[in-house]
């Protein structure tokens, strides 16, 4: 590789995919199998069109749905092999990436037809290619990477609007998505070195964006939602490569709209995957039934720019690839800026998004959309919508994103400034790099957040280099207490806070440590550590409310730590959502063993005064029962509900 020197430099750096392990739990029983399912694709169903496209006749049949009418995937799919190959070790991973990118370049060869794509294709198989290229040392890739783009600036359309609008003149122009083009042009830029990529990422700037978020002008118009936070990640790219602070600030006035303006309790985004409608109050809107009289409107501008009716087909949030999204944003923004607060919206959608996310399917089904209307909804890899062409939504984009945020579960963890760790999310996990002299491990033993507090790290220390240590340590690859001598190593231990965690501490060795742990902030650790030393991160977990927005404060969802819970019936709450500890407490399930199981004492539930509800993580429910994760909530009952709690009637 002829790499180029970033422009930026990082104040943090990542892992690469490699020296994370993930330890059992749900997310990782999540991503096992998903691995097992994907691997389980027979190559030549996934190359059959690209062989029926260079005219070698294959036999048999290929994939169906979106896959089928352009295999639109194909480079998600190789880039999450090679990615989950990293940090699995499994060579069946590996060789099935390098099989299907040879089987792609025999068809290539063949025939130029391969090189021709719209922007959506043409974007997965650059980045597809450039994660075998950069991880996998898949040299065969830079030719196509040249060809690709050869072919796509002969064709792709200069002339098109520029305002991210997914109107007719995109679809009919082959020019979808088009401001996340410059992501891997410019990663191709900086692996290979050649101008060319840097000059095409450049013609595709999202100044449209740039500009009014950098000119605080938020009316930005109802856009595709996914896609347009995924643009965030070419303007990251775009700052590494030149180093211009415009890319930089745009991306984190962006991350504070979003987050405050545009989110749901998950992290979830984008109803109707729009984002960034102008109608204040548009996220509470898109839960109402359209009887609801507090609706403000029955129709709402899509991203297209039409006017349309509430459709439940459409739901709450595109959880696969809005996940996608978020996760390299936040990671990019951690890396670059070392800022603790980067880690929540991704913390948000890790246990909330795709934690909850159902298994996709050996068939190509996929839980595409979470729901959470106030009149219920399900979880179900049943997508209700055909395309004009017949084909159905199976093996469609968020069956290529998915894949990838399973890989990405070991890459968002940890990072590193020099010698020093930070920890940005609190998986089971092992993480392992070097300290002068010593490798160091460390090892989070806890079962967070499936269960509660503290999270538990043991420290762990070889000596690499016995002639410059005092001694040497004996199987400390799992961060155990096993030692034959006094080993240490000085290294700074900086633990992300989660805004939800107030009253954190942090003690080592069962001591308590005088050490600030503020929410949204790092609690920083500096030692001269033992191998054996425990730290434990104690961090509460409350009750809390979060309204959908200011419009519709009595619209909210509860939380307990950083999980989200859902109802197991449509209700209207009486009581004050300020204080839900006062009259929601941990039921007999939970004794019983099913954590985090809550419910409301009798008096509650508006209109019937013997009634209570239960609460569960919405992580743990499975397909096809109802759940209501937003509510109202009322503080006092009106004329109608009559007498609870003692109360009067008003």
């Amino acid at each position: 590789m002829n790499k180029v020197k970033n422009k930026a430099a990082d104040r943090l750096q990542g892992f690469h995919y490699r020296r994370v392990k993930l330890g059992e739990g749900h997310w990782k029983k999540q991503r096992d199998e998903t691995v097992e399912t994907y691997l389980a694709i027979p190559d030549e169903r996934l190359l059959h069109i690209f062989r029926e496209k260079a005219g070698l006749n294959p036999e048999g049949h290929g994939l169906t749905g979106w896959y089928g009418a352009g295999a639109s995937t194909f480079g998600q799919k190789l880039g999450a092999f090679a990615k989950l190959y990293l940090v699995t070790g499994d060579e069946r991973l590996k060789d099935k990436a390098l099989r299907l990118a040879d089987g792609w370049a025999d068809c290539a060869d063949a025939s130029d037809k391969l090189y021709e794509h719209d922007t959506y294709v043409y974007d997965k198989l650059m980045g597809g290619l450039l994660d075998l290229y950069e991880y996998l040392g898949y040299e065969r890739a830079r030719i196509h990477l040249q060809k690709l783009t050869e072919a796509a600036a002969s064709t792709f359309k200069r002339d098109i609007k520029r305002d991210g609008l997914q109107d007719a003149g995109l679809w009919t122009n082959r020019m979808i998505e088009w401001y996340t083009l410059p992501e891997n042009l410019y990663r191709a830029y900086q692996l290979t070195g050649e101008e060319r990529f840097a000059e095409f990422a450049k013609e595709w700037d999202y100044d449209y964006l740039w500009d009014k978020l950098l000119a605080g002008d938020f009316r930005i118009g109802p856009r595709h939602a996914y896609s347009q936070v995924n643009s965030l990640s070419s303007a990251a790219r775009a700052y590494e490569a030149t180093g211009d602070e415009r890319y930089l600030n745009a991306m984190k006035i962006a991350y504070e709209l979003i987050t405050t303006r545009h989110i749901f309790a998950t992290g979830g985004y984008g109803p109707a995957e729009c984002l960034f409608t102008d109608a204040e109050g548009y996220l509470g809107d898109s839960l109402k039934s359209t009887w609801d009289a507090s609706r403000a409107s029955l129709t709402y501008t899509n991203f297209t720019g039409n006017e349309v009716t509430r459709d439940d087909t459409w739901g709450s949030c595109e959880v696969s690839c809005c996940a996608w999204a978020v996760f390299k944003l936040c990671h990019y923004l951690l890396r670059f800026t070392g800022e603790a607060k980067y880690g929540e919206w991704a913390e948000k959608m890790l246990y909330n998004g795709t934690g909850a996310q159902l298994p996709v399917e050996p068939g190509g089904k996929v839980m595409y959309y979470a729901n959470y209307f106030l009149d219920g909804a399900i979880k179900t890899t049943e997508d209700r919508r055909l395309q004009e062409g017949g084909q159905s939504f199976e093996w469609q984009c968020c069956t290529g994103t998915f894949p990838q945020d399973v890989a990405e579960y070991a890459n968002m963890l940890y990072y590193r400034e020099e010698e020093n760790l930070y920890v940005s999310q609190y998986l089971p996990s092992s993480v392992q790099w070097t300290v002068g002299a010593h490798e160091v491990h460390v090892t989070n033993v806890s079962a967070f957040p499936e269960k509660e507090s503290p999270v538990v790290f043991r420290i762990g220390i070889d000596a690499v280099d016995s002639k410059n240590a005092d001694s040497k340590s004996v199987n400390s690859k799992n961060g155990s207490s096993e030692v034959s001598a006094d080993v240490r190593a000085a290294f700074t231990l900086n633990l992300r806070i989660p805004d939800w965690a107030d009253g954190a501490s942090v003690r080592i060795n069962g001591e308590p440590q005088p050490i600030s742990a503020v929410p949204g902030q790092w609690a920083t650790v500096e030692r001269n550590w033992q191998h054996g030393d425990r730290v434990e991160l104690r961090l509460p977990f409350t009750l809390r409310f979060r309204p959908v927005d200011r419009v519709s404060p009595d619209v909210a969802a509860l939380s307990y730590g950083p999980l989200v819970l859902a109802a197991d019936s449509m209700t209207r709450f009486i009581g004050d959502a300020s204080a839900p500890a006062d009259w929601i407490r941990p039921s007999d399930e939970e004794s019983a063993g099913a954590p985090y199981v809550f419910r409301t004492v009798p008096g509650h539930v508006a209109g019937y005064a013997h009634l209570t509800r239960t609460f569960e993580p919405y992580y743990r429910i499975p397909a096809m029962r109802w759940t209501y994760m937003y509510n109202r909530i009322s503080p006092h009952p009106d004329r109608r509900i009559g007498h609870t709690d003692g109360e009067e009637n008003e």
